[in-house]
């Protein structure tokens, strides 16, 4: 859900989940390429 929306105060809720360990490098492969995608980015670079 988080993903699709993508909105300002969702990419917060995953850069949350992200800082404690509980998304890493390996989510990606879980989401269709798209929202996949959009997980990487927020991997790579956290502020952006």
């Amino acid at each position: 859900m988080k993903l699709n929306s993508f909105r300002d105060k969702d990419k917060t809720h995953l850069r949350d989940l992200i800082s404690i360990g509980m998304i890493d490098e390996r989510w990606p492969a879980y989401f269709p390429e798209v929202l996949g995608l959009r997980l990487q980015s927020l991997l790579e670079d956290p502020a952006g």
